[in-house]
């Protein structure tokens, strides 16, 4: 289930960055003028695609120019919400039961919390997986002397994240009474499936921010080596 969301995440962006080359290559081979001819010459037809195509070039470069910003709310959206689900106490068995004897969520809701602790787990989760996903795209791809430098920083949340969790976090093999936290005991206690998908998402997103930074670490001696060479 994780890798599939996860390769869910990263082929709808790489599937963006095609359709933003190929609108980009429209635009270099069709020039106005020449748009225009084409319009004249077969009105009926280009009208009949133009728009389509039009919106989905707006909305792939929409994505791609904000990769960073969108994966960034898809994360910190999942990493809060499934964090109150976690603390409030609701687990997966508690599945459609009436649940008003637990203590309050973490997040004041106007709707019950066995109406609103399922929405708040079905929504988080996935959206902590496709934001992962998102920056870890993001973070490598297109690394050079000439990339932002937001993708370091993206860099440097994933492996801080990733290895947050993998000292803290619960290790899906461990005694849930062993753990000294509650919201461990809770990730154990919803099965092994899922505190498993945590501790997996956790290395993979540590591993693509170690491969990102070690890379811009290259460029950045490569650079400041040739630059004191130059000061010789």
């Amino acid at each position: 289930m994780l890798l599939e969301l996860f390769g869910l995440g990263a082929v709808t962006f790489s599937s963006f960055q095609t359709i933003d080359t190929e609108c980009l290559l429209q635009k270099l081979i069709y020039p106005e003028d020449t748009k225009s001819t084409l319009k004249s010459q077969d009105n009926l037809l280009m009208s009949s695609h133009t728009p389509k195509q039009t919106a989905i070039c707006g909305i792939s470069s929409y994505v791609r120019s904000h990769e960073a910003s969108i994966g960034l709310l898809f994360a910190g959206y999942g990493t809060i919400y499934l964090a109150s689900v976690l603390l409030s106490g609701w687990i997966i068995a508690d599945w459609g039961k009436d649940i008003t004897s637990y203590p309050p969520s973490s997040i004041p809701t106007l709707m019950p919390r066995s109406f609103i602790e399922p929405i708040f787990f079905l929504t988080s989760f996935p959206a902590l997986v496709i934001g992962a996903a998102m920056l870890s795209v993001y973070s490598t791809r297109g690394i050079s002397p000439e990339a932002p430098k937001e993708k370091q920083y993206v860099a440097i949340v994933l492996t801080a994240f990733g290895f947050a969790y993998q000292v803290i976090g619960a290790w899906p093999l461990g005694n849930e009474a062993d753990f000294p936290w509650q919201w461990q005991k809770q990730i154990v206690s919803d099965g092994a499936a899922f505190s498993w998908t945590l501790y997996v998402l956790s290395f993979i997103v540590l591993a693509v921010g170690a491969v990102s930074l070690y890379k811009h670490s290259q460029i950045y001696h490569k650079e400041h080596s040739g630059e004191e060479e130059a000061k010789w």
